[in-house]
């Protein structure tokens, strides 16, 4: 017996446990490449979490509005629909990461959309958050854009907080995770026949799992395939009645709106707007540009 556990305090200590210690050595600047700091997935994690890209967004007035996905030192990926009821008021807007426990925050300068996006509608739902400064943090991490053609049967991995379905349970800091199957379109929608929800061109549906409590669905939240974003929780139903299908914007056809804006801002065609002494009582301003 005393040889039985000396032999399993050896092993113990000899064995590769796995590492939740990684950190990069220097914290993300405006020129660090996306290259650098992409998320290679769970097995790389900074510990017991997501990936230092998972970030949500949350304001003075509601506390956490939106998930958030960061793609590069100065942009974060989200729903148009999410944010669109705060893009006059950003003053009380920041994003805050779920992988940390630091003082680790971003402020929001302005928001892009598409020009095609329309608020409550599905086609273009994605906005692009444009950020004050990089976010600091040795952990902090970008997430690759989708390049896999999404198809029906795949099964992609959502994340969510709960700060859309409160009727369900209390929202967390901390988000959880699940897999779900994508669902066949024109299942999805015959589901939504009867409803006043349109699927469009650039949404696609995943199948809810049948216990509303291990449903992750909140606006805005990511949904991703391996190490990619392919994703974002878009206008649509909550975990309430998971019947539903749940909506996403398809970011295979949001990459030229996502690398356009991306490269206008680096080569200064869009300027940081000024911000209305009103916002809320400014409708013409550009706190929120199209792109």
């Amino acid at each position: 017996m005393a040889k039985i556990l000396l032999w399993a305090l050896l092993v113990l200590e000899l064995w590769p446990l796995r590492s939740w210690s990684k950190l990069y050595k220097y914290n993300i600047n405006g020129k660090t490449p996306k290259s650098r700091r992409w998320w290679e997935g769970p097995e790389s994690n900074t510990g017991s979490n997501y990936g230092g890209w998972l970030f949500r967004v949350s304001h003075h007035r509601d506390a956490t509005i939106c998930g958030a996905s960061y793609y590069s030192a100065y942009l974060m990926i989200v729903s148009a629909n999410c944010i669109h009821p705060y893009r006059y008021d950003l003053e009380g807007a920041s994003v805050e990461p779920t992988f940390t426990d630091d003082n680790v925050f971003g402020l929001i300068d302005t928001v892009y959309t598409p020009s095609q996006f329309q608020q409550h509608k599905l086609y273009m739902d994605i906005a692009l958050i444009r950020l004050q400064s990089p976010i600091k943090g040795k952990t902090t991490e970008f997430i690759k854009l989708c390049s896999t053609t999404i198809t029906t049967g795949m099964r992609m991995t959502a994340y969510a907080w709960g700060f859309d379905s409160m009727s369900l349970g209390p929202q967390s800091s901390k988000a959880k995770n699940g897999s779900v199957p994508v669902e066949d379109i024109a299942s999805c929608r015959r589901k939504y026949a009867k409803t006043d929800i349109r699927l469009s061109s650039t949404s696609f549906c995943v199948t809810h799992p049948k216990d509303r409590m291990k449903c992750r669905y909140d606006g805005g939240a990511p949904l991703t395939y391996g190490t990619e974003l392919c994703g974002v929780v878009s206008h649509g139903p909550l975990c309430t009645d998971t019947r539903q299908p749940g909506i996403y914007t398809n970011i295979n056809k949001m990459v030229d709106f996502i690398e356009d804006t991306e490269k206008r801002i680096a080569l200064g065609w869009l300027r940081i707007p000024k911000k209305p002494r009103k916002p809320v009582q400014a409708p013409q301003s550009n706190e929120c540009v199209s792109a």
